[in-house]
């Protein structure tokens, strides 16, 4: 496998200001770097995937969306997709409901691959250790039963099971670092009809967020009521 399929699948967070400001280069229609909590929600079923009110920034967004540079990976099969800055163990939830169709808990503390590729992104140390770790992140999927599926990587741990039904806001694990991953964050992405896989990212958009853009931060509203 080469390094550019690599970088398209691994979800790597490789950057990102906390106290970066909205760049809408991917046409916004949140709240941007302000506090989403005081806009109204946007009408779709998608929340951001952690607690309500905690406020969280995107470090890589979509279209290969960098803070710093148009250099990231997500593009092809996770052009949609979206790394959040989530502290390391910080409580998962789902975005939208349905039915738990993976939950891997490959590797553990201590294991190879659970505390991802700290190495500088592209070095040779990056590459050896992603061509190692590309498959082993601890992850979730939760089939939404319309043909998309949501998937949730580099996770610390999953606490759900396969075949658990799911609740918007109910919880799916921990936030880490495990697999391909550069440093602790959170990879979603909603996918075309793939239960098991990892396949072709969707657009979406996020009822308090609309479609944030790297820099932008985002406060939950999931399961606030």
């Amino acid at each position: 496998m080469g390094f550019s399929v690599l970088l398209v699948v691994a979800g790597c967070d490789v950057g990102g200001d906390p106290n970066g400001t909205a760049t809408a280069r991917n046409g916004s229609l949140g709240a941007g770097a302000g506090d989403s909590s005081k806009e109204p929600l946007l009408p779709s079923p998608y929340r951001a995937p952690w607690q309500c009110g905690e406020r969280y920034y995107v470090s890589q967004g979509n279209d290969g969306d960098l803070c710093s540079s148009d250099n990231g990976d997500h593009v092809l099969v996770q052009n949609y997709a979206w790394d959040f800055a989530l502290p390391r163990h910080t409580p998962v939830l789902a975005a939208r409901g349905g039915k738990v169709t993976v939950a891997t808990n490959i590797v553990r503390e201590g294991s190879l691959c659970y505390d991802g590729c700290p190495s500088a992104f592209g070095s040779a140390e990056f590459v050896a250790c992603c061509s190692a770790c590309l498959l082993l992140a601890n992850r979730v999927n939760v089939d939404h039963g319309d043909g998309t599926i949501a998937t949730y990587w580099h996770l610390d741990v999953a606490t759900v099971k396969v075949g658990q039904q799911v609740q918007a806001g109910e919880m799916l694990g921990y936030s880490g670092t495990s697999g391909c991953s550069t440093g602790p964050h959170l990879h979603f992405q909603v996918m075309d009809d793939c239960p098991t896989g990892y396949c072709q990212s969707k657009e979406v958009v996020f009822a308090e967020a609309g479609i944030p853009s790297c820099g932008d931060h985002v406060t939950s509203r999931n399961h606030c009521e």
